[in-house]
Parts: C-alpha cells; structure tokens; sequence
C-alpha cells in the first residue's frame, strides 16, 4: 500500500527537548526524595504524563495520587522551561519542507501537553505544516500503546498502512509498530541509549532521508 501519510513524534525528533525534560524531571524526583538515574529514565522516555506517574508511583511505592504528582511535575515543566533554550533538531524543518514537495500529509503525535506542544511548534512557526496536533492527553493509552497514531489514523479516516512515523524512543516505536504503520527510528544521542530494533530502519540524522529513500519507504 502506497503511504502518503507521516507522522512525526516531537521531544527529540523535532525539537531537541530531551535534555530539558530529564533535568526537570530530576529537580521533581529530588523534591519526592526519589533515587533518579540515567537508566530508569530511559525507561519513562515517550510516555504521557499520567501513565509515565501512574508508573514512578508504582515502582516507587508511592501513596500521593498520580494526577497530583502529574499536577506537580507540570508546575515545574513549564516554569523550567520558559527559561530553557529549546532548539529544532537540526535538518528538520528541511525535512518538512521536503516532505511537502512530496505531497504527503503530515501530522505530530505527541506523548507531551497539548499546551507544550503548541508553545514548541508556535516558537519555530511551523504550525502550517501540520494537519493534526494530537496529544497524549487525547487518549487513554500511553506509548508503547498505539492510540495516539491510531488516534491520527481515525482523524484522516485512512488505514494505519498508509502512514510513515519517525520515533526517537523504544516506546514510540513499538506504538508505532503496534498501529501497524512503517517506522522510522531516529538515533537522537539525547534521548539516551534507546532500543530501537522494532524500527524499520534506523537513521542518525535527517541528511540520510534524502526524497530517495522516502519514495522507498512509501511505495
């Protein structure tokens, strides 16, 4: 089936917000006296807010709700954030003016607030380029789950098939994979030492997906 479709995941595809999520997400777990490491981070990359809390608070053995932990570690996010310098991964915008040459549609899925999500594309103007925003606040599962792309499917009222994702994290790809769409892994060095084996292929930077090889993707 021809794909004509794509959809780009956000922190760490488009904009290079890893870095600042895991520090924000340090400064919470050190207010919650929880131990923070590098690993069990990794673990948490790609999730939504209250499934990635519903988690911590399980594995941690913690008696607060998870929305109010949710709540709290928001406070701190968007706070922290209008002080972080957040850049574009760089080629991407290139990428989505190539992908409009090609005519695909292109939608963002997203496991972070539809309110961060809309600051981060509104401050690098490339809202126009998108056909959908959808958060992860828009559906019940959380990444590796794959309502949030099935969520993009529906809105188009395609088939899944017909779509290409590019994922920088082992549970956006098994989301990806499990919505039965073609994946594009994205090796971002700072979304940590992700797996991303489920991919289609796996890619370094947006110089290797020349019109070429997205042609092959897609056909």
């Amino acid at each position: 089936m021809i794909k004509d479709h794509f959809i780009f995941d956000m922190d760490g595809v488009i904009v290079d917000s890893e870095p600042a999520h895991k520090e924000i997400l340090k400064k919470v777990f050190e207010e919650l006296s929880l131990d923070f490491s590098d690993a069990y981070h990794q673990t948490l990359v790609g999730m939504a807010a209250i499934p990635m809390w519903e988690k911590i608070k399980l594995d941690f053995d913690i008696e607060t709700n998870a929305r109010e932990l949710m709540n709290f570690h928001k406070e701190f996010l968007f706070i922290e954030m209008d002080a972080q310098s957040v850049e574009a991964v760089p080629g991407v915008l290139d990428f989505l003016q190539q992908l409009k040459t090609l005519d695909f549609r292109i939608s963002l899925a997203s496991s972070s607030s539809i309110k961060l999500i809309e600051q981060f594309i509104n401050n690098l103007e490339i809202t126009s380029y998108f056909d959908y925003l959808v958060s992860g606040e828009n559906v019940v599962r959380s990444k590796p789950n794959p309502d949030i792309f099935l969520k993009v499917a529906d809105n188009y009222k395609v088939d899944p098939a017909r779509f290409l994702v590019i994922e920088d994290s082992r549970n956006g790809v098994k989301a990806a994979k499990a919505a039965g769409m073609t994946c594009i892994g994205f090796r971002n060095v700072n979304s940590g030492n992700q797996d991303l084996s489920s991919a289609d292929i796996i890619v370094d930077s947006f110089a290797e997906l020349t019109s070429e090889k997205i042609k092959q993707l897609a056909s």
